[in-house]
């Protein structure tokens, strides 16, 4: 079976697309990076074996947080450090999701930054009111949100995954847990949402067209089933943390005027096959591109950075000890089993610089 690249289709299509098409300067820098990923562009490691002494080359990749191809590694040593600072208690995983109408307030950076940050800001808002305010809670909550911007098609659909341990830590410190199935009544978070994203929106003096239909329309706040297992959490904090706008393994077919990707249409739930234009697929990948200086993941309450440490060991000390089962142990970073001899493992041994790969593969022709 044929495997795909994005950046073989942007090999292809970018010059054209460029051409016909207004790119931002990050969506400019984000292709770049993709077309250099793993080619001599970006250098060359050098790594040994340290028994058998065997020797790979491997490129360079771009690191970029667009580059579908540069984030399984990443993903795999954020889980581990997650790991240690999941709590023994019920998770709670609610999406909160921007109304259609707004999205053509984040057709530039700026107003884009804006946005975000206004969403961020109203969920936490809304989240916080009510761990503080419901009977059986009253206390500080704590909070991974994560920023998605894409639907199943690459179409703009902005939200915000939230998953939150089940209790808070009230004022005197001590750990009061969620004993039910699910966290707040979904109905009335979705009303104080909507009223703190529309009072945000407005204190960044951002012009919203047709005010009075986002007002009397309902929004989307969905919950889903609460998670009991530790293991689970773990397995969600990658998925729903590290996924990047569509994983490669959904190019089923690249041609030169077409291009298939595969989705899942949640109206059936069937997985389908949808076709597009290489422009039109470049244009909605680049919809995703997120302004530089956006940060995607952000932790509040008692999950935020200026606290986390402190308060997980307080909520852990008032909490059975156990160990979490079931977590795929996976070879540390930048450190591989050898391919000769399968005993050794391989060592980074240093960076080919450009010019002599370059003289390298000049010597190469010239003997061939």
């Amino acid at each position: 079976m044929a495997h795909y690249h994005l950046s073989d289709i942007l090999q292809t299509h970018y010059g054209n697309y460029q051409q016909h098409h207004k790119l931002s300067q990050q969506q400019r820098l984000v292709c770049q990076h993709i077309l250099a990923c793993r080619t001599a562009a970006l250098g060359q490691q050098q790594w040994q074996c340290n028994q058998c002494h065997y020797q790979q080359s491997v490129f360079c990749s771009c690191r970029d947080r667009h580059c579908p191809r540069c984030q399984g590694k990443q993903t795999q040593a954020w889980i581990e450090k997650q790991q240690q600072q999941v709590l023994h208690c019920r998770y709670f995983h609610l999406v909160f999701t921007l109304p259609h109408e707004l999205n053509g307030l984040t057709h530039t950076d700026e107003q884009a930054k804006q946005v975000y940050s206004a969403l961020f800001e109203a969920v936490w808002q809304t989240l916080s009111r009510f761990g503080m305010t419901r009977k059986h809670l009253q206390g500080q909550l704590g909070c991974t949100a994560v920023l998605h911007t894409w639907g199943q098609t690459l179409t703009q659909h902005i939200h915000l995954h939230c998953l939150i341990p089940g209790g808070v830590v009230t004022e005197q410190g001590q750990w009061r847990g969620v004993k039910s199935d699910y966290l707040f009544p979904v109905k009335a978070v979705s009303t104080v949402f909507k009223a703190k994203m529309l009072a945000a929106l407005r204190q960044r003096e951002l012009i919203i067209t047709d005010a009075n239909n986002l007002i009397n329309k309902t929004w989307c706040v969905y919950s889903k089933a609460c998670l009991y297992k530790a293991e689970t959490v773990v397995e969600y904090l990658g998925r729903y943390t590290r996924k990047g706008m569509m994983h490669e393994s959904r190019l089923k077919q690249v041609t030169a005027n077409a291009i298939d990707i595969s989705y899942v249409d949640y109206h059936d739930n069937q997985r389908k096959i949808m076709q597009l234009a290489p422009d039109e697929f470049i244009r909605r990948y680049l919809l995703h591109v997120l302004p530089k200086g956006v940060m995607r993941i952000r932790h509040f309450g008692f999950l935020a950075n200026s606290c986390r440490r402190k308060k997980l060991s307080l909520i852990q000390q008032q909490m059975p000890t156990k160990a979490l089962k079931g977590i795929k142990v996976t070879e540390p970073l930048g450190c591989w089993s050898c391919p000769q001899c399968a005993n050794g493992r391989l060592m980074f041994m240093g960076l080919v610089p450009l010019l002599t790969m370059l003289a390298r593969e000049a010597k190469l022709k010239l003997s061939g």
